[in-house]
């Protein structure tokens, strides 16, 4: 039984040692293009899976929008994404730095309303109204962020 076994593995093995892989595109893009597109894929994805009715309302297409920032075609994009997708290390690596882009967004945000918060509580405490924290702050209270 373990002779098959061991037979059965050795044949899966090899079989899938002839898988081929896609070509290298004509435009290859780097793997910081990748990783900042892939970046801005998801971010897009995101933002319209968790607020579809705001997306619909905008009218803005996302993937002619990272088509024009990133000056490619969806065929280019595509050859790229098998590119890279087949070989598996790279393509790895390339996700690992768009998780840590990920992570540094959400330190950012976290940053921001940790700061909100603490004027929101400081407008509390004494009372000003809303308008004011600017002043406070030494904004210009006109100007809108």
């Amino acid at each position: 039984m373990n002779k098959i076994t061991a037979v059965i593995l050795v044949l899966f093995t090899l079989s899938c040692s002839d898988v081929e892989k896609s070509p290298q595109p004509e435009n290859l893009f780097s793997k910081d293009k990748m990783v900042a597109l892939l970046t801005d894929l998801y971010l897009v994805e995101g933002a319209i899976s968790s607020n579809k009715g705001a997306y619909l309302k905008t009218g803005v297409q996302p993937s002619s929008f990272l088509y024009e920032k990133y000056d490619m075609d969806s065929i280019s994009f595509q050859e790229n994404l098998n590119y890279y997708t087949d070989r598996v290390e790279e393509y790895l690596l390339i996700m690992d730095e768009v998780q840590d882009n990920f992570k540094s967004l959400q330190d950012t945000l976290n940053l921001r309303q940790e700061r909100i918060n603490k004027e929101e509580q400081k407008r509390i405490s004494k009372n000003i109204p809303k308008e004011y924290i600017k002043e406070l702050e030494g904004s210009d209270p006109d100007e809108e962020l």
